[in-house]
């Protein structure tokens, strides 16, 4: 400590509280936590979901680890659950934080599983169970993802730097959301190919600073509201008992040609994933799901005002 600065200019201000997942291990993205466990556990074999982002294969080509796509049902969970080796790793995707009973259920009879809850970064990890979470997919910061993990990986790594990669978060405050954009799609691009680092200072400071208890609250009422008034129309069966602070309402439609509208209107809805519409037949449930799925923003930001908009757009649209 005493080769501190004291004294000059001030650093950017926040309040430290705690992180939510404070006693887990720190890396700065959630494709390096998978490639964390594959290098950990010493894998030879993954099987994934048909409907998965390119992030999740980006660590196993990287390894060059041999992988097996599985299809998910209209329940968003596997068809099929093969007998796995020894060597061999199975990861489930905790899809927009619904199926967080589910996973609990087949850890009991699972070996070898990995439990992706990038979308749900409230569910707490299971005792033993490989799980991480992605953190920019609920909060405001460039980067971070947390590892729960029984099997360290013996090395050294070094602390990712991103204070160079936070100017979206300042436009978006300054300026709005399009005049953020591109700053956040030249981050998105940059985490690609990043070596395994430990979660940045900045990060780190960010995630310390939030009222996590209140995050969850607004999340789950917003969520309760829009399934209020739209569970009638959604095409998808949601089980809401089982919510526990989810990333999105997901929205089964149709067409997904009522995303252009709502864009048009300002709500802005992501597709959850556009390499699965490139990857998979047009009759599979994947497709049906990347083309047709309306991921409807439920987060902390808003109330349920805004949640009261989103439905009546909807259902003008409909």
């Amino acid at each position: 400590m005493r080769d501190r600065a004291i004294g000059g200019y001030f650093e950017l201000e926040n309040r430290v509280e705690s992180e939510y997942h404070q006693n887990l291990i720190r890396l700065n993205s959630g494709r390096n936590c998978i490639e964390y466990i594959l290098r950990a556990r010493e894998y030879k074999k993954i099987y994934i979901p048909r409907y998965s982002c390119l992030a999740v294969k980006e660590p196993i080509l990287k390894l060059g680890i041999e992988y097996e796509f599985y299809s998910i049902n209209s329940e968003l969970e596997p068809q099929e659950i093969r007998s796995l080796n020894h060597d061999e790793a199975f990861l489930i995707i905790n899809y927009f934080g619904l199926k967080g009973e589910y996973i609990k259920s087949i850890s009991k009879s699972v070996k070898n599983l990995i439990v992706d809850n990038s979308q749900a970064f409230f569910e707490q990890p299971i005792p033993s169970i490989d799980t991480f979470y992605s953190a920019r997919k609920f909060f405001g910061v460039p980067d971070g993802a947390y590892l729960s993990t029984n099997c360290m990986l013996r090395e050294d790594l070094s602390r990712d730097i991103s204070w160079n990669r936070s100017e979206f978060l300042l436009r978006r405050l300054e300026n709005g959301a399009q005049d953020g954009y591109k700053s956040f799609q030249d981050n998105e691009q940059y985490l690609c190919g990043q070596e395994m680092k430990i979660m940045s200072k900045l990060t780190t400071r960010l995630l310390a600073s939030i009222d996590y208890k209140e995050v969850k609250k607004r999340r789950i009422q917003n969520f309760q509201y829009v399934h209020l008034k739209l569970a009638s129309i959604n095409h998808l069966h949601i089980v809401e008992k089982d919510i526990i602070g989810p990333m999105i309402y997901p929205f089964l439609v149709e067409s997904g040609e009522i995303r252009n509208e709502l864009i048009k209107q300002k709500i802005f809805v992501a597709t959850y994933w556009p390499n699965v519409l490139n990857e998979n037949k047009k009759n599979s449930i994947e497709y049906k799901f990347a083309s047709n799925l309306l991921a409807l923003p439920i987060d902390q930001r808003y109330g349920l005002l805004d949640m009261d908009r989103i439905c009546s757009v909807l259902k003008s649209l409909m």
